[in-house]
């Protein structure tokens, strides 16, 4: 899976678990975008870069990256 902003191949997991909540975070060693997949659906947790032309847009919830 590539990164969303910058479509970098490597990529960090965390796996975050709380009694019933579990969640898999993806972290980019790149640019430090987070994001997380679920249900085939990206959605930025994190976007170090929201102030550059590589920002995700956001639409209900689920972010995509501006190329």
């Amino acid at each position: 899976m590539q990164c969303p902003v910058c479509k970098n191949d490597e990529q960090n997991a965390m796996d975050l678990r709380s009694g019933a909540f579990n969640e898999d975070l993806k972290e980019c060693p790149t640019c430090g975008t987070t994001w997380s997949v679920n249900h085939g659906m990206m959605a930025i947790v994190k976007d170090p870069l929201a102030d550059s032309f590589l920002e995700a847009l956001s639409a209900d919830n689920i972010c995509f990256a501006a190329a």
